[in-house]
């Protein structure tokens, strides 16, 4: 008789941890979650978490925090994701720099982004500009390598970190041409841009989302677009490929992820909430309204596209000696 009684409260117990846990699974999710950008506020990735935020908050009925984390081209604010707690409530909203390019080229990075993380979906995507001011004495792309060629190291661009697609195309461009131009580099576009305003700079390789509209103001001078086609919105600005260039057309692409580790009922809940946030008509517009260019991708969708980007960048970044040794 005793045994049976210590047989039945421990099936009872087992079954009161087993109906616990389906309980903690339904609850999901039942408190604020941290979206992180990876750059500073003003950023294309900061920009773009904030563009789906809204949407995704209703999708999951819980508030969404944009939480900046900078620095490293979007690699420390990666690794931090990485390294939280993986229950879901500390998602990665991360330009492709910080997981196509950054692992190729840094050192200090030692993530593996096709390990460490689990995409739940793809928002957009942003081509980079090269530009100058509107006193410049430099009116086409050509005019401006021309002169770096002949005068090496004189001219200094500004960017939005290295790592970034804008210091990636930078680099294709000025190891294919051989000439030398100085970088001066910034923890993303929204520090770089005051600096570029001010002159500090022969010229400046930022982001559409960044100096889209100081174009269209005249307040910088567009001399190409890092495209294989002209954008809709700047028809007379030429793209790279036209020049000479056609490798430098890396674009910044934005999307949401998760830690790998997280329960796949989390995952799966969130893959749902991604998508009607990131196919809403809201969200879509607000985007397409700063010239990005929105296309939905499945997280398998985007896993492909990260598996044929990754070779093609190492390639690239290896032709142009910045690949990490």
């Amino acid at each position: 008789m005793k045994k049976e009684r210590i047989f039945c409260l421990v099936f009872c117990l087992t079954l009161f941890v087993f109906l616990g846990m389906g309980q903690a699974q339904e609850k999901y999710p039942s408190r604020p979650i941290d979206l992180v950008a990876p750059t500073v506020p003003g950023g294309s990735s900061d920009v773009m978490a904030r563009m789906y935020s809204e949407e995704l908050s209703q999708a999951l009925k819980v508030p969404i925090t944009v939480v900046n984390k900078p620095g490293g081209s979007g690699s420390i604010g990666t690794a931090y994701v990485i390294n939280s707690k993986k229950d879901g409530y500390t998602l990665l909203n991360t330009p492709s720099s910080s997981v196509i390019i950054m692992p190729l080229i840094s050192k200090e990075v030692t993530y593996d982004p096709l390990k460490d993380l689990v995409p739940l979906g793809y928002f957009a995507s942003i081509p980079s500009f090269f530009a100058v001011l509107p006193d410049s004495p430099f009116k086409t792309f050509g005019e401006l390598i021309e002169y770096a060629r002949k005068n090496p190291g004189k001219l200094k661009d500004i960017h939005a970190g290295f790592g970034t697609e804008d210091a990636f195309n930078f680099n294709i461009v000025i190891a294919k041409a051989k000439v030398q131009i100085a970088q001066i580099p910034f923890q993303g576009g929204g520090e770089a841009l005051p600096a570029a305003l001010g002159g500090h700079g022969d010229m400046v390789t930022l982001s559409l989302s960044t100096l889209g509209t100081h174009i269209k103001a005249g307040r910088f001078r567009a001399l190409g677009i890092c495209s294989l086609t002209r954008h809709p919105d700047f028809p007379n600005v030429p793209t790279l490929a036209e020049q000479g260039y056609p490798e430098a057309n890396f674009r910044n692409w934005n999307g949401p992820f998760a830690p790998a580790g997280t329960p796949k009922h989390v995952i799966d809940i969130l893959v749902t909430a991604a998508e009607k946030a990131l196919k809403h008509p809201d969200a879509v517009q607000r985007a397409q309204r700063l010239g990005f260019e929105v296309g939905y991708k499945s997280p398998e969708e985007l896993r492909k596209l990260m598996v044929e980007q990754i070779p093609i960048a190492e390639k690239i970044a290896r032709d142009a000696n910045i690949y990490k040794k």
